[in-house]
């Protein structure tokens, strides 16, 4: 008996110290990790490429996690309202051609045959041919305003963002000349495609870079997530880059 009770005893031991470290598991709680709010990138001189300062950029709209699935969804709702629709083709009440039947329907021995603008027939009218309407799609307003995020992210993520002070002062006193801008690009930037985002109109620029297949100019209210990555490298203002946070910065 005395070894049945040691035996009882050394097994609800193990059991209440089982449960104790069950409980003591459970009780530690892990400090919540804090991302910082801001992350920083260089302030670069348009003309030479070199950095001149550092500026903070919002981590909400500048370091979201790369999502290709966000990407895809808003690509693929661009190209679908960018498409014009304007495909059509003619049945065969529309075609040019005769309504006369065009042999007897019995006593040849051969297939039923009705007027020549029928579909099986050439010159006939396209059966079940696609006609003008409108191909676009609708997409949430906030995947949009996420896909954006995502894509200037990966631009950071990339070391494919540059950001410059005011292209304002650029070509100031001189007339604008593309050969100018097309050596800047060439001997600063590799010769790759750049999109330039500006924060406000700039004619000067837009004209010099309106001939340069590798360069395209837009505003800043035309960002979209299909130029982002079309191009190599995204060229945007100081100005530009306070815009886009004011519209996209979300709580984190």
């Amino acid at each position: 008996m005395s070894l049945v009770k040691t035996l009882t005893q050394v097994s609800t031991l193990l059991k209440t110290a089982s449960i104790q470290k069950r409980t003591l598991a459970t009780a530690i709680e892990t400090a919540p990790k804090v991302l910082p709010n801001t992350i920083q990138a260089f302030l670069r001189n348009f003309k030479t490429n070199e950095p001149t300062a550092l500026i903070e950029l919002d981590t909400s709209v500048f370091g979201q996690p790369i999502r290709r699935d966000i990407l895809h969804r808003v690509v693929v709702w661009q190209r679908d309202n960018m498409r014009q629709g304007t495909h059509s083709t003619k049945t065969r009440s529309e075609v040019r051609g005769t309504s006369r039947k065009l042999a007897p329907q019995k006593g040849r021995g051969k297939a039923r045959m009705g007027d020549g603008k029928a579909p099986q027939f050439r010159g006939g009218g396209i059966a079940f041919g696609p006609h003008p309407r409108d191909h676009g799609t609708s997409l949430p307003r906030k995947v949009q305003e996420l896909g954006l995020r995502v894509a200037l992210s990966a631009k950071y993520a990339q070391d494919q963002l540059l950001v410059v002070e005011s292209l304002q002062d650029v070509f100031k006193g001189e007339k604008p000349k593309t050969r100018d801008l097309d050596a800047i690009l060439k001997t600063n930037y590799c010769d790759e495609r750049l999109l330039i985002v500006l924060d406000s109109c700039n004619p000067m620029v837009e004209l010099t870079a309106r001939n340069l297949p590798n360069c395209e100019v837009i505003h800043v209210e035309e960002t979209n997530v299909l130029d982002l990555l079309t191009y190599d490298k995204l060229v945007i203002e100081k100005d530009a880059i306070e815009t886009l946070e004011e519209a996209l910065k979300v709580d984190l």
